[in-house]
């Protein structure tokens, strides 16, 4: 395991598309929020809850879906199968290394310019800023898994046309419904939509922290890391490992 994990990681960074979309992740996290003008840390939560909803949690879903593609379009997966490493393995080391990469990435250059601007301006009327950030990390994480294991499940560049079709139209089109379905319930629609991955960072910077936001969080992650992590066995299984 420790072999495919360096191999995978050897894959990754030796691509200047790496760098670049890095170099794009590090100016999310720690530049463009900035650039609203916020008075304090807590404000600058705030926006960034609001801007990630859609652009950064698509971005980081694509960045992870084009960097697993790859691995079928050069066909290194085809090695991994011939030298005998298993579905599971093959999955998770993607998961760790594409996965990890790009939420340590981004996590760790956004927790750095909120703790740096927090210490200078303060946090306003924002509570329990690090519960918020670990969780912010924690939906990172879980687009980029979700990014990996769709195209895992298609093993092409299909799979990146997937992961796209699921963030801008699943996610917005049940928000719209939910929306309309309680327009006259904000409560209501609130307590639903934050179990959608595109609607969590608001959530997660907008609401008063609680339990149940924190287990929405967590068992979507859950469920739909099962849901695509299964599908993701299953056609390996039947399409490399006949």
């Amino acid at each position: 395991m420790n072999r495919l994990l360096r191999a995978e990681w050897y894959r990754m960074t030796k691509t200047m598309r790496f760098w670049l979309m890095a170099l794009i992740l590090v100016l999310f996290g720690a530049v463009v929020p900035f650039i609203n003008a916020p008075e304090n840390a807590g404000e600058y939560l705030i926006e960034t809850g609001e801007d990630s909803s859609v652009l950064l949690i698509l971005f980081i879903a694509m960045f992870a879906a084009v960097l697993t593609a790859m691995a079928f379009a050069n066909r290194t997966v085809y090695y991994e199968v011939m030298s005998g490493k298993r579905p599971m393995q093959i999955l998770t080391s993607k998961c760790i290394v594409i996965g990890g990469t790009i939420t340590g990435v981004m996590g760790l250059s956004f927790v750095a310019a909120t703790v740096i601007f927090g210490n200078a301006k303060g946090y306003g009327d924002v509570d329990d800023v690090a519960v918020r950030l670990l969780l912010y990390i924690v939906v990172l994480f879980h687009a980029s898994i979700m990014g990996i294991l769709i195209v895992t499940t298609f093993r092409s560049g299909l799979g990146a046309v997937i992961c796209y079709l699921r963030f801008m139209f699943v996610d917005t089109l049940i928000s719209l419904v939910l929306e309309f379905k309680y327009e006259d319930s904000p409560s209501k629609y609130l307590k639903y939509t934050r179990w959608l991955l595109m609607s969590q960072p608001m959530s997660i910077f907008g609401e008063k922290i609680s339990g149940e936001l924190v287990y929405a969080i967590l068992l979507s992650f859950l469920l739909e890391t099962l849901l695509w992590g299964g599908l993701s066995y299953i056609f390996m299984k039947k399409r490399l490992y006949k």
